[in-house]
């Protein structure tokens, strides 16, 4: 997947905001909430699946995007202490 950096929380376009690291892992943070609710969790819901798919194979459905869901939130558990590592202020040079 290519992102962009347009996706954090400033209203600024990749092209004007100043690269940082802060930046750059918070359009990272941002890509795996985006993932993790649009995707993964909104699927749990049987109202996105064809009416006639059988309950067994829903279960199954459910239990691999767990799997992902968990492993979301794992990445963005990682990115959230890089942010608190190597955010604005503790920048390498």
């Amino acid at each position: 997947m290519v992102e962009n950096m347009d996706n954090n929380d400033t209203n600024e376009s990749a092209g004007k905001r100043q690269k940082t690291v802060a930046n750059f892992l918070a359009s990272a943070l941002d890509m795996e909430d985006r993932i993790s609710n649009s995707v993964y969790r909104d699927y749990m819901d049987e109202k996105y699946w064809p009416k006639n798919l059988k309950p067994e194979i829903f279960k199954n459905i459910q239990d691999y995007l767990n799997i992902l869901i968990e492993d979301t939130d794992k990445h963005r558990k990682t990115i959230l202490g890089l942010m608190q590592k190597y955010g604005d202020d503790k920048q390498s040079e």
